[in-house]
């Protein structure tokens, strides 16, 4: 099956990137979103724009946007594209000069054109889960709702928490063989399902009393 030529995953650190989305619509506009989230240099070309893309170029620097129809060379120095528009046509000709200059690059009417695919995304600030059904939406949103009811906002904060304590673990023991069994020794099966029933910070305490213990012992 098509899909199945994406079987690697990754998480892209796009801080900075130029990314071009050919398209105007409300599917450019929520990609244009994503990517100016993740801090990219978005570039949207479309002979017309949704009214709410206007009004995000108004706000955000990153964002520029060209009114006019795609051309030849529009990509070049593109890291990542996104040909986004309700032309088959012009969607095929954005893959084709994107593959031609190397960039990444995902066709919305048509994934396995392109070299990758976006899957669906649920966050609890830090801690964020990618699920991939092989192309039914409706499957992949039942999925990341039920994530969303597993995991929600305590394990953001709590991955925030742990940041916090990483450094002075390591300030406490140098050694990482000794920072390794520190964390196996607080972080265990339990602690999800305490943050689940909202003993969070419970959790926290008890991991600050290990350091402190530490810390005694030092």
């Amino acid at each position: 099956m098509a899909y199945s030529q994406f079987r690697y995953a990754v998480s892209l650190s796009l801080e900075g990137r130029p990314c071009t989305i050919v398209g105007g619509g409300r599917v450019a506009l929520r990609k244009a979103v994503s990517l100016l989230d993740a801090g990219a240099a978005v570039t949207v070309i479309a002979p017309r724009l949704d009214e709410r893309l206007r009004s995000l170029g108004g706000s955000s620097p990153q964002l520029r946007l060209l009114e006019r129809p795609y051309r030849a060379g529009d990509l070049k120095g593109a890291f990542l594209v996104i040909a986004a528009t309700d032309c088959r046509d012009v969607n095929h000709a954005v893959v084709e000069e994107a593959l031609r200059r190397s960039c990444l690059v995902n066709a919305t009417d048509d994934p396995s054109a392109g070299n990758f695919s976006v899957p669906g995304t649920y966050a609890a600030g830090a801690v964020r889960f990618s699920v991939s059904t092989g192309g039914n939406p409706r499957f992949t949103h039942l999925i990341l709702g039920d994530l969303a009811r597993q995991y929600g906002p305590d394990f953001g904060a709590f991955s925030t928490y742990l940041d916090s304590m990483r450094d002075r673990v390591k300030e406490l023991l140098p050694d990482s063989d000794s920072r390794r069994r520190f964390w196996r020794g607080v972080l265990t099966d339990d602690v999800v399902e305490e943050i689940r029933q909202g003993r969070l910070e419970q959790v926290k305490e008890r991991i600050a009393n290990e350091i402190d213990r530490c810390r005694a012992q030092s």
